[in-house]
């Protein structure tokens, strides 16, 4: 059975349940690629008229819960986990490197802008907790930057409809411009609070 012919019987027998486990498991680090997984749920979201804020929000609590349990291993095991990890799947290295790289560079703030790039955006999970990033920090950072990625992909899924190989190539395309903007948000919401405090 292909992906998307296993993802729509979910959907149909199991609903938001379905959602929810599906991409829990992707951001847990089940091979199943978010960049195909999401705007399938938007094109069935659409096909099965289902409540596109209940699916997006099913699908944010997903991609937390599911990176919270990365972030335990990477706690609970520590370096060595993420190690063995490396050595087990040597394709995942230049996943983990990156992601050590982004939490070098953007501290906390890594766990959101992050999550915004298919090489880093699991595996930064599990790097938080084995440098053991503050849970609450981890928690919200994550939020907004699995919000925003679930929403840009389910809802192209749900506009587009069938093409998921457009929606594919726009997110190599442009998946740069995506971080970009992102920082620069960032930046500007630090330079706007600051600005407020010396007022």
């Amino acid at each position: 059975m292909d992906l998307k012919l296993f993802i729509e019987q979910f959907m149909i027998n199991y609903g938001l349940i379905s959602i929810f486990l599906v991409v829990a498991l992707e951001y847990a680090n089940f091979p199943l690629p978010s960049e195909l997984v999401l705007p399938l749920v938007g094109i069935f979201a659409f096909e099965y008229d289902m409540n596109l804020i209940q699916v997006l929000l099913t699908s944010i609590l997903g991609g937390v819960i599911g990176s919270i349990i990365n972030y335990y291993l990477g706690f609970k095991f520590g370096k060595p986990f993420i190690d063995m990890i490396g050595k087990k799947f040597p394709s995942t290295k230049k996943s983990i490197k990156s992601s050590y790289r982004w939490i070098s560079k953007y501290d906390k703030v890594s766990t959101m802008l992050s999550r915004l790039v298919p090489v880093a955006r699991t595996f930064i999970s599990i790097v938080a907790g084995v440098i053991k990033m503050n849970l609450i920090a981890f928690i919200v950072y994550s939020t907004i930057g699995i919000g925003i990625w679930n929403t840009i992909l389910i809802y192209a899924g749900y506009l587009l409809g069938d093409k998921l190989h457009l929606i594919t190539y726009i997110l190599k395309q442009y998946s740069l411009i995506v971080i970009f903007i992102g920082i620069l948000v960032f930046f500007t919401y630090i330079l706007i609070n600051r600005f407020k405090i010396k007022k």
